[in-house]
């Protein structure tokens, strides 16, 4: 998914150098040669395969004509030849192990164009290649090479590779090697690549150790990529014992999402023990622990903004199991809490399947039986496997999250310039239309008085001069933080909101103390509201910061 995006980005990008009239993005079209000056080469070349191969089935004597055309000593040549191989590869005949093998040896070529035809096709032609078993080793020499585009590709397919690797154990150990490589390209794959097969590794113990050895990497994305697999890799850890106090130190490291990914991978490893109870009350302590360690977590990461699914979806099961609580009830919220945390869910289908399925589970327990045992215990096991089927695109929803976190850090960090005027326009119109959207969804809810409300003051929030318009936007940023604290409950149900009027209160960034607002405006519709009588009882007026 990452590299779907990487790609169709580029292609854009292309598209726009060339001033193309119409631009089809595919999932391949970064294959296609950026040089326009060679298109003339790309067409005699197929034209000239067509007219005298028309007739013939082999593919072998193209292939020859075309790797006597690669070792020309003509450099426009070799990058017709190259390009040729896209017409090859569609003739679907032949032995494509060839054009694997062929690709490898110009990726040592003089020339800068023909390494980098050889580097976009490498992702082309992998999938059709026969020995699948034999490319990794092929792959780690490219990521070693000096040409920096060619690293970048053969480590795009590390993790494809790794798959189909025969030794998974050196496999595993050329990766841990790769992970030290001075190309954070060529890192950042090496770590994504251990982090989806470790699970394959014989020696379980040894993956363990690597896996916290990386959590303190020098690169903050090895460090985070690792810590987040801990919690999967406990299951398969041979010393428990010792996993958890690996585990219990780590929750005490000073990069805040090793914290939160140790405390989540704690949470996985409370789970587990519910998994191997017992008995009822064994099985109660492990699910109860789980949820605290998944609380810790998302409270760890509350400067961020990265939301929270893994503990408002085991509360709401824990609740349904030994609360008593309704689990349609509970469903409901949990969906509802999600929906308002995670941006564009609506518009992603992949996020929805997942929070149908979360959702679906949520309703199962219901219908379980009091002192089930054995079926409260399989339906655990069903949550833990739909979060990791779930794993890879809630790990890119993350990473997007914290590295626009990081962007806007920077942003509030240039000298001389907290936040630049246009970035903050944007943010306000944003919140503007949130604020309308969160209107017309509180309609006929207890909400829509405060939300409605909410929609009218932010219609007039604009500035014209950041520096001489800077009380006044932080007069009545305040005003509406005061109104929400009186207006809506202090009641359990209502602490997602409280939270994020703490954050925005704590937060010395201008922009981002609006962007927080942003967020907490989608919370407002579903926030738990009392009857007049029983407001006057229980809402706390003048929340204490």
């Amino acid at each position: 998914m990452i590299r779907e995006r990487e790609m169709r980005s580029e292609d854009r990008i292309e598209c726009k150098q060339v001033k193309e009239k119409r631009c089809r993005i595919s999932t391949f079209s970064f294959l296609e040669p950026a040089d326009d000056r060679y298109k003339y080469l790309r067409k005699d070349s197929e034209e000239s395969l067509a007219k005298s191969y028309a007739g013939l089935p082999e593919k072998e004597k193209i292939i020859e004509e075309l790797l006597r055309l690669s070792s020309d000593p003509d450099p426009q040549i070799r990058r017709g030849a190259i390009d040729s191989f896209l017409t090859i590869y569609s003739l679907k005949s032949g032995k494509e192990q060839d054009i694997w093998n062929e690709l490898l040896k110009i990726s040592g070529d003089t020339d800068t164009g023909v390494r980098k035809g050889a580097a976009s096709m490498l992702s082309r032609v992998f999938p059709v290649v026969e020995e699948k078993s034999t490319v990794f080793s092929d792959l780690v020499k490219l990521a070693e090479s000096p040409d920096s585009l060619l690293r970048k590709k053969a480590a795009e397919l590390f993790t494809v590779a790794f798959a189909y690797s025969d030794d998974k154990q050196k496999t595993w150990n050329d990766l841990m090697r790769l992970t030290s490589a001075e190309d954070r390209e060529v890192r950042k794959e090496a770590v994504l690549a251990l982090s989806s097969g470790y699970s394959e590794v014989p020696d379980k113990a040894k993956v363990w150790s690597d896996l916290i050895r990386l959590s303190t990497h020098g690169d903050n994305f090895v460090q985070r990529v690792a810590t987040r697999t801990l919690g999967s890799a406990f299951f398969y850890v041979p010393d428990k014992t010792q996993a958890l106090k690996d585990l219990q130190v780590l929750i005490g490291n000073p990069y805040i999402y090793v914290r939160m990914y140790a405390l989540r991978s704690l949470g996985k490893a409370s789970l587990w023990k519910a998994l191997k109870a017992e008995n009822e009350a064994t099985y109660l302590f492990g699910l109860k622990e789980a949820v605290k360690y998944f609380k810790d977590s998302t409270e760890a990461s509350t400067s961020t903004a990265i939301p929270g699914l893994y503990y408002p979806f085991y509360n709401a099961l824990l609740q349904i199991l030994f609360g008593r609580r309704s689990s349609r009830l509970e469903s409901e919220q949990y969906i509802s809490e999600v929906t308002h945390e995670i941006k564009y869910l609506e518009e992603d289908k992949r996020l929805l399947k997942i929070m149908e399925e979360f959702s679906d589970l949520l309703l199962s327990a219901g219908n379980l039986t009091a002192g089930d045992l054995p079926a409260r215990k399989k339906l655990l096991e069903a949550s833990i496997e739909a979060f990791d089927r779930a794993s890879g695109i809630l790990d890119i929803m993350e990473e997007d999250a914290i590295l626009e976190q990081k962007n806007l850090r920077k942003e509030c960090s240039i000298t001389g310039k907290v936040i630049t005027e246009q970035k903050l326009k944007e943010i306000l119109s944003g919140i503007r239309y949130k604020a309308r959207t969160a209107c017309f969804k509180a309609k006929g809810k207890p909400t829509e008085k405060i939300t409605c409300a909410v929609n009218e003051r932010v219609k007039t929030w604009s500035f014209q001069d950041l520096e001489k318009d800077r009380k006044e936007l932080d007069r009545q940023l305040e005003s509406l933080l005061s109104t929400l604290r009186v207006q809506i409950p202090f009641i359990p149900e209502n602490m997602s909101i409280f939270q994020k009027l703490d954050d925005i209160s704590q937060e010395q960034c201008l922009l981002e103390r609006y962007r927080h607002v942003s967020r907490l405006l989608s919370l407002i519709p579903g926030a738990k509201m009392h009857s007049r009588a029983s407001d006057k009882r229980i809402q706390r007026i003048g929340y204490e910061r």
